[in-house]
């Protein structure tokens, strides 16, 4: 059995010898694990998005039935930023740098990156929460649930915008 444990202790040591000669084979990797994380991170995000955005839009049908014009402008609003939420996190930029791009990452933004990661997944439930409150609630109630899931949608928004300028090194 030691003779195994020494192998495999030997084989690792070399190939994180490897790693430290060979020039930025570690750089590419990071950059490597730190897109697949981000990828799913968004599918995640997505993922539980994309139901709660069914489940709007079918509360259309109680918004339509109310025949109230200030309703279905305030669900419109709504919709345009649930839109606006969904195409922003399916097209957010990567937590990494290329070799020849201005702004560099450093590890206090890849931190801060990571709370921001954490806070959109936080987040994410509770628009799904007022997503379904939308899609439930009744006729006299559906304006109010439309402006508290709009106010979850910004801050879940406002969230994304931090995390790409930290990305850009801004803010």
């Amino acid at each position: 059995m030691s003779d195994v444990y020494r192998s495999v202790s030997s084989r690792l040591r070399l190939l994180e010898k490897l790693e430290l000669v060979i020039p930025g084979y570690r750089g590419y990797k990071e950059k490597e694990l730190r897109r697949e994380a981000d990828r799913l991170i968004r599918s995640y995000l997505l993922s539980k998005l994309e139901p709660a955005y069914r489940d709007f839009k079918g509360a259309m049908k109680v918004v339509a039935a109310t025949g109230d014009p200030s309703l279905a402008a305030t669900y419109n609003e709504v919709q345009a930023v649930f839109d606006r939420v969904v195409s922003k996190l399916k097209t957010m930029s990567y937590g990494y740098t290329g070799f020849f791009d201005a702004v560099k990452i450093e590890e206090k933004e890849l931190d801060k990156m990571l709370e921001l990661d954490w806070s959109l997944a936080s987040s994410v439930d509770k628009v799904v929460e007022k997503a379904r409150a939308v899609a439930a609630a009744e006729p006299s109630k559906v304006s109010a649930a439309l402006n508290d899931l709009r106010g979850e949608l910004l801050a879940f928004e406002d969230l994304i915008v931090k995390r790409e300028n930290a990305i850009k090194g801004i803010g």
